[in-house]
């Protein structure tokens, strides 16, 4: 069926008179034939010529435009291949440039991006914004949602005014974008460096690592290198230093984006950690469908990548935790999503098989309460939320709180932190009848 309606829209670009104008011409032509000579009505006469008029000088300029559009496309065409990198909600321009075409009158030009796909045009998720000056017509692209997107393909439109005539030519460009998520407001990001197992502060969330300060009795198979002789002398039982529970500031960081429902925001923090070093200088980083790097621009490319693996979030994670933390202890930053998924399950299982804690990062942009859906707007479609919504949020803050993760929710639009009490004022209730389980969490 895909084929066919892409058959049916291929011939319909070449075919200039829209329905409109046939319904117009078959109305002239009972005007003119039955009621004008027949009937010798001068009215049906003065409009059926009108409308043969207004058809063809339509047609006409339609053709004359289409025409000189499709000299400038061959013109324009590039072979080369070409790069550009932007960011998701601000237009970047692209370099391709039209005439206005102002001169011929009763005629509009207008063209739509497409992503070619192996064998169909996809929809590149992209908007055209163009802007006229001085003669020519200049555009700007607009995405609205990271990847890489390429080759693309113009779809140019040249129709009339009224509607009757429409003629359409597409034309490819070997132009291949690398969409990167707007950091916003995300500039003033907090060091991400926590603590990991270690012995300089004793904690009793910490690794069995500290100084052997602490005693049990003896089992079979204890060296006798840790056995307390004076303990042994006092009270003739066996006893074994043991290590105490520490936490040491971590000298590295493994950070790994989850990729998942509205995670731009989210990937975006990634980017801002990345680009001012917020793990330190010793780090790793990783996200869905990427090895790991330690690189900022392999780092980048693999966020980017990360939008095409939304269904498998979070697969690789705890395979990366253990393969990074090989080479010695090492605080865990994970970037998710704000909005629950299958990442949710691999993201719990990671934090349960690991003893020390890690640091969840959420970015949203805004919160918004869902409305309940009332008897006045059972025929009404509900308003599109204006921000992430705060009850998958706090399901999301439930599910890792209970882990014990430290969870730090940002504001993509403002840059400041959202505590329980941003997320009460928004609930609407106060603080002291806010779940117990995100309050803990939050950072």
């Amino acid at each position: 069926m895909r084929r066919v309606r892409r058959a049916f829209g291929r011939a319909a670009d070449v075919f200039p008179w829209r329905p409109l104008a046939l319904l117009l011409g078959a109305l002239a032509y009972v005007s003119l034939a039955v009621l004008a000579y027949e009937r010798l009505d001068i009215v049906f006469l003065v409009l059926g010529y009108g409308v043969v008029g207004l058809l063809a000088m339509a047609t006409t300029f339609t053709l004359a435009a289409a025409i000189l559009v499709k000299i400038r496309l061959r013109r324009s065409r590039r072979s080369d291949p070409r790069e550009l990198e932007m960011e998701t909600e601000r237009p970047q321009p692209s370099g391709f440039v039209m005439p206005g075409y102002a001169w011929l009158p009763l005629v509009r030009v207008r063209w739509e991006v497409e992503r070619v796909g192996q064998d169909l045009a996809q929809d590149a998720d992209l908007d055209v914004v163009v802007t006229r000056a001085m003669g020519q017509t200049r555009e700007a692209l607009v995405a609205h949602d990271r990847g890489e997107l390429g080759p693309l393909r113009r779809r140019v439109v040249v129709e009339d005014v009224f509607g009757l005539c429409r003629l359409a030519m597409r034309q490819v460009d070997p132009l291949h974008l690398e969409v990167l998520p707007h950091t916003g407001a995300l500039g003033r990001l907090p060091v991400l460096t926590t603590f990991a197992g270690g012995d300089e502060w004793p904690h009793p969330m910490g690794v069995a690592e500290g100084d052997r300060v602490e005693l049990r009795r003896y089992a079979p198979g204890d060296p006798a290198r840790f056995i307390h002789w004076k303990v042994f002398s006092r009270t003739r039982k066996l006893m074994v230093r043991m290590p105490e529970r520490a936490l040491t500031r971590a000298r590295r960081t493994i950070a790994y984006q989850v990729a998942g429902p509205a995670d731009d925001a989210s990937a975006a923090a990634a980017r801002v950690a990345l680009a001012r070093q917020a793990f330190g200088d010793d780090w790793t980083f990783a996200a869905d469908g990427s090895s790991a790097t330690s690189t900022v621009a392999e780092a980048s490319a693999a966020i980017v990548r990360s939008a095409s693996h939304r269904d498998r979030g979070a697969a690789q994670l705890q395979r990366f935790v253990r393969e990074a933390e090989k080479q010695g202890p090492a605080a865990v930053v994970i970037f998710a999503p704000p909005e629950p998924g299958v990442w949710l399950d691999r993201v719990v299982a990671t934090l349960r098989a690991r003893p020390g804690r890690c640091r969840v990062v959420i970015a949203v942009d805004g919160l918004a309460r869902e409305s309940e859906r009332r008897w006045t707007r059972v025929f009404a479609e509900p308003a599109p939320l204006a921000g992430a919504s705060l009850q998958r949020l706090d399901a999301v803050l439930n599910v890792l709180g209970r882990e014990r993760a430290e969870i730090l929710v940002l504001d993509r639009r403002s840059g400041s932190v959202l505590s329980d009490a941003h997320r009460a004022a928004v609930r609407g209730t106060p603080r002291a009848k806010t779940s117990s389980a995100p309050a803990k969490a939050a950072a």
